[in-house]
């Protein structure tokens, strides 16, 4: 017997209640007829064909004809296994990081109006859980050139790792290294925003998002 837990994390994957019935249903009676899961799952058969059909577009289940000794070729439906449940999953990670990707795209393009509104804003990051915030946004960079000046490489490392991903999602990445100004101290990343950590010692960062200062210091480190 199929315990109400294992409906509930069915429902997780997108399965409405009808379509977890019969694939229940299904996966008990094995190999055999419409009708058959039907009445085992307590809908109509027009019903149950509608809803393996739809099964059968997820993958979960699938349609075998035979001929029979008297009569002409039947049809009988078998449930897949239960692994190619872990299907569905990989789908909702797809459409969710899809989704998160047009969602990044579309707070970047409402950020440039808000720039472009004469708005600026600085912020500081004081903690390795706000760092991660700032890392993920500066992996949205929308511009292909960076620049960085440091006195301090090992500083760089997690933004560095973050390179290959705004390359293949702009198509190129300049990285213009600046060498180290006399009496220079911390690391400095600009991208269409300005990083500044004033030391490599605590996890404290700037972010200035005013982009008059942005095209000011990269004409200046020029």
């Amino acid at each position: 017997m199929i315990t109400a837990p294992i409906e509930l994390e069915l429902r997780k994957l997108g399965l409405k209640p009808k379509e977890i019935s019969v694939y229940l249903s299904a996966l008990e009676l094995g190999y055999c007829p419409v009708q058959k899961i039907a009445k085992k799952a307590g809908v109509s058969r027009p019903t149950a064909y509608e809803i393996i059909r739809a099964l059968k577009s997820k993958g979960l289940m699938r349609e075998i004809k035979r001929k029979g000794v008297i009569k002409g070729e039947k049809t009988y439906f078998v449930a897949e296994s239960p692994d190619k449940l872990l299907g569905l999953l990989r789908v909702q990670k797809r459409e969710i990081k899809e989704k998160e990707r047009e969602f990044i795209r579309i707070i970047s393009a409402l950020r440039a109006k808000y720039y472009l509104a004469g708005q600026s804003e600085i912020r500081t990051f004081e903690s390795k859980e706000e760092l991660k915030v700032l890392l993920d946004d500066f992996a949205q960079s929308q511009t292909d050139e960076i620049f960085i000046l440091t006195n301090k490489s090992s500083t760089l490392k997690p933004w560095q790792e973050r390179f290959p991903e705004i390359k293949k999602r702009l198509g190129g990445l300049k990285i213009k290294e600046i060498k180290n100004k006399k009496g220079f101290k911390g690391t400095l990343i600009i991208y269409d925003k300005f990083i500044y950590f004033p030391s490599s010692e605590k996890p404290l960062a700037l972010l200035i998002e005013n982009q008059n200062i942005v095209k000011l210091v990269k004409i200046l480190l020029q």
